[in-house]
């Protein structure tokens, strides 16, 4: 699927962002990403906040690819964590619009989901051999998120139970084994280009992904 930028962009001192973006397997990760660790609901903003330093610098390179700069930031709280963001209103529009409609968008494209939802547990979820089960976290007021994520894990032919409790919202998923490692391929493959770019930092070859 390609996006044609211009259709987001309402004021000519937008930044610019590339005539086309496609919503490939990369993009699908992100975007669950920042479904699950957004940094900001502040106007315009589009960012990722975690502990991870793999994870940010993935968002990080995604933001360069669309030519926008990026911006970093230390937040002190219960502990420290890292911000990385960009101040583009037609971009945060795009992610609105992609996140509002991804069942629509996503489920003939089981490429698509799986990156989608590994960018999810990446960002905010955990799995264990133990329990047999793979938990999505949402927070209390994201019950109908946690319920339109239960619909994409459906159609990827895994069983899911979504749980409320006093503070959260869970999504579990069974048959944990097939499921990890069918979303930890994509993850492993993404991650695995940056830890090898900052090994290289000299390295100007962009890799992309096909989304097929």
């Amino acid at each position: 699927m390609k996006i044609k930028t211009s259709e987001f962009v309402f004021s000519k001192r937008a930044k610019k962002l590339p005539a086309v973006i496609d919503l490939n397997e990369e993009f699908a990760y992100i975007l669950g990403l920042w479904r699950a660790d957004r940094c900001s609901t502040a106007k315009g903003i589009v960012g990722l906040r975690s502990k991870n330093e793999t994870l940010l610098e993935t968002f990080e390179e995604f933001l360069k690819k669309i030519k926008l700069k990026v911006k970093k930031r230390v937040v002190n709280g219960y502990s420290k964590t890292k911000e990385v963001y960009t101040c583009s209103m037609p971009l945060r529009r795009i992610f609105e619009a992609l996140i509002s409609n991804r069942v629509n968008i996503m489920s003939n494209n089981s490429s698509l989901v799986t990156a989608y939802i590994a960018g999810v547990l990446d960002g905010d979820g955990t799995s264990s051999n133990s329990r047999s089960d793979t938990r999505l976290y949402y927070g209390i007021k994201e019950i109908e998120e946690a319920k339109i994520d239960a619909i994409l894990i459906q159609k990827l032919g895994f069983n899911v139970t979504t749980k409320i409790y006093k503070n959260f919202v869970a999504n579990y998923i069974k048959n944990s084994g097939q499921f990890n490692k069918l979303v930890s391929t994509f993850s492993k493959k993404l991650h695995g280009l940056v830890v090898r770019k900052r090994a290289r930092p000299t390295s100007h070859v962009a890799t992309t992904f096909s989304g097929r």
